[in-house]
């Protein structure tokens, strides 16, 4: 019988030592990592709370000629605002990458666009909108949100809301502004879903309000390049196309030790085994029309540029006056937007006020209630990994100004758009 070159007492006389010291030194290295992880947390607490915000209320003239592909191209532009940080920054200043947050607030009857963007980009915001919409009027305005403080709910208003998610993978599309155009009609050949989401929610009492909020935050160019390689793979894995991966070590040795015993036996009553390798056949794959058109709409969707995005829905009402069906109507509006074989909305598990249903029920949907608010309030736009990511032409399907098509009476209209000048305008 062959000996083991070390008892087990003998064993750690030798290595003993060794083993303590590569545990002190992991114990060390674990600490060092979550000090260092709850420091990064602070500071990037320290870096959102102390951006300053413009806020602009954008109105259009009721003749403007933009469509929401211009608001698309707009969106585009928002990536002149992204920076990558240095190795001070990204590991130790806690650096968040700038975003803006595209409103609408809707109270009885009225409907406003508000933009919200960091003070140190207000004027390319400006020459971005005017850009686009040479028409526009953009005046700089306060922050409504700030009427109502979180001390005050369920005292002098109530409050329902929820942060609105994708459904599925956020490499599906959603419907966008080309599903909407009505190729037959020919006086209004687009059927605007700003329109519907404009009526639905100035369809209120006095004193209700509803808010909608899409934070966008442009994105690294690596973070896009890997966005775009999983709508690859995932078309790679309805055609069939998907290579299996290889198994790593630890897979190859399981497999080894669980077929061993049968192998064995194979070996036993049957002689010995043919290792002959087996070629692959290759079968012709005929796709069914949803799987065509699942991978022409991922290819179309990672083609374009992609943001990270959050989407938040508030409705206020005055106390003893919410009514239920109202935040359900404000959360429908999304619903045009679904195409059932790839994406839709939802509102998210984890945000939306009348989640909790048990333990201490009333007690954590207050919690909600204030968070909703708060993170409204604040744009939070907190972390490197939040948000899911959409690309320019759904964002301005889910917002763009009017077009002259809309006849919604809630609407503010500018009186007079931004002009050049008369070329006979003489010098003083």
């Amino acid at each position: 019988m062959r000996h083991m070159p070390y008892s087990l007492p003998e064993f750690f006389d030798a290595f003993g030592s060794s083993i303590l010291t590569l545990g002190w030194l992991l114990a060390v290295w674990m600490i060092f990592w979550v000090a260092w992880k709850t420091y990064l947390l602070l500071k990037m607490v320290d870096f959102e709370s102390a951006i300053e915000w413009t806020y602009f209320q954008v109105t259009m003239p009721g003749d403007t000629e933009e469509t929401p592909k211009s608001m698309e191209g707009l969106f585009d532009f928002v990536g002149g605002i992204h920076k990558n940080p240095d190795f001070n920054e990204k590991y130790f200043d806690g650096y968040l990458e700038a975003w803006a947050s595209f409103e609408l607030f809707c109270t009885q009857g009225v409907a406003k666009f508000i933009i919200v963007v960091p003070t140190a980009h207000k004027r390319l915001f400006e020459a971005i909108v005017y850009g686009q919409y040479p028409k526009a009027d953009i005046k700089e305005t306060v922050d409504y949100t700030l009427r109502y403080d979180w001390k005050d709910i369920r005292k002098k208003f109530e409050i329902r809301g929820s942060e609105m998610v994708l459904v599925e993978h956020d490499i599906l599309p959603i419907k966008t502004n080309k599903e909407f155009e009505a190729k037959l009609a020919e006086k209004i050949p687009f059927a605007d879903p700003m329109q519907i989401t404009i009526e639905t929610l100035t369809n209120l009492e006095p004193g209700e309000e509803f808010w909608m909020q899409i934070c966008v935050r442009a994105l690294d160019g690596g973070v896009i390049k890997q966005w775009e390689k999983r709508g690859e793979k995932k078309i790679a894995e309805i055609s069939g196309q998907a290579k299996k991966a290889k198994p790593g070590l630890w897979e190859n040795f399981q497999a080894f030790f669980l077929a061993l015993p049968g192998e064995l036996l194979t070996i036993l009553f049957r002689g010995p085994l043919d290792f002959e390798q087996k070629k692959e056949e290759k079968v012709l794959r005929f796709f069914n029309p949803a799987d065509s058109a699942k991978m022409e709409s991922i290819l179309e969707k990672v083609s374009k540029n992609g943001f990270k995005v959050k989407i938040r829905l508030i409705h206020i009402s005055p106390p003893g006056q919410m009514k239920k069906p109202n935040i359900g109507r404000g959360i429908g509006t999304f619903k045009q937007f679904a195409l059932g074989h790839l994406n839709s909305f939802k509102p998210d598990g984890e945000t939306k006020t009348n989640g909790p249903n048990f333990i201490m029920r009333d007690r954590r949907r207050l919690l909600r209630e204030k968070n909703i608010l708060l993170n409204f309030q604040w744009r939070n736009f907190f972390g490197t990994d939040s948000g899911q990511i959409m690309n320019a032409e759904e964002l301005a399907s889910l917002y763009h100004f009017p077009v002259k098509y809309v006849t919604a009476p809630s609407v503010e209209r500018a009186k007079a758009g931004r002009t050049s000048p008369p070329p006979n305008l003489p010098y003083a």
